[in-house]
């Protein structure tokens, strides 16, 4: 089957208090956890660092071992870190790295349960923007999916055909990535997961998807929270379907 599939659901700015070194109320902070790839987030002068700290409180503090920045950002070329800290006077550093090209970051680290967490971006040459910042938990699927998952892209394109057989299509924009994972035997720890995913997401939010491929992308869960039960065992199934989601980085 490849790699173990992956995936990172929670981001913890959506529940916490963020704060950056500036704003440009036409690209506002909150931009950072809408889970809209392609809106940005943007600041409004030079600093060194830039930073974007998170205060999740002092009640409900989630785990966390990932950061992933989508396409979008301004960050190549540039030296960042991320720190935490539990009164945001002494910070610890958790990751850090100097961006080589404006793709997909994708960071993983000690998994940290800590209130307060920042990223700092050091002296950047043009005004920060990026589309999102997703600091979460990778949950790893304890039971891979079976031989056999569905995999492929799903156009984005409306067809028509005249009385008289002429194609009419228009494309609306790029192909997206398609997975079908049929899930069997699991124990009730990972249909917990699944459930508390459903919970969080209903539908209509995103997700960060890792692949059997190893392949990560921004993805919509388009399965129904429907979970078979073998009583006998007792051990859960049930069928995953993910779908990408595009950006437009405006």
């Amino acid at each position: 089957m490849g790699n173990q599939v992956k995936i990172v659901y929670r981001n913890i700015l959506e529940n916490s208090t963020i704060a950056v070194t500036t704003e440009n109320t036409s690209f506002p902070k909150y931009r950072l956890c809408d889970r809209d790839i392609g809106k940005l987030f943007k600041g409004t002068a030079f600093a060194n660092p830039f930073s974007i700290m998170v205060n999740q409180g002092a009640t409900l503090i989630y785990e966390v071992n990932r950061l992933l920045i989508p396409v979008g950002h301004n960050f190549n070329g540039l030296a960042l870190a991320l720190y935490y800290s539990t009164n945001a006077v002494d910070w610890y550093l958790s990751v850090s790295w100097t961006q080589a090209d404006a793709l997909l970051i994708d960071k993983t680290f000690t998994a940290q349960t800590k209130q307060y967490w920042q990223l700092n971006i050091y002296a950047p040459a043009t005004i920060v923007e990026l589309p999102e910042m997703f600091l979460g938990k990778s949950y790893t699927f304890l039971m891979n999916p079976l031989l056999g998952a569905r995999q492929g892209r799903r156009r984005n394109v409306q067809s028509d055909e005249t009385r008289s057989g002429i194609d009419r299509d228009v494309k609306f924009g790029e192909l997206r990535r398609f997975r079908n994972y049929e899930l069997k035997d699991m124990d009730q720890s990972q249909e917990t997961e699944l459930e508390a995913m459903e919970t969080l997401c209903e539908g209509v939010k995103p997700i960060w998807l890792e692949d059997h491929l190893g392949n990560v992308f921004f993805a919509k869960i388009l399965s129904e929270e429907d979970a078979g039960y073998d009583m006998d065992d007792p051990l859960y199934s049930r069928t995953m379907q993910f779908r990408e989601v595009l950006g437009r980085t405006t």
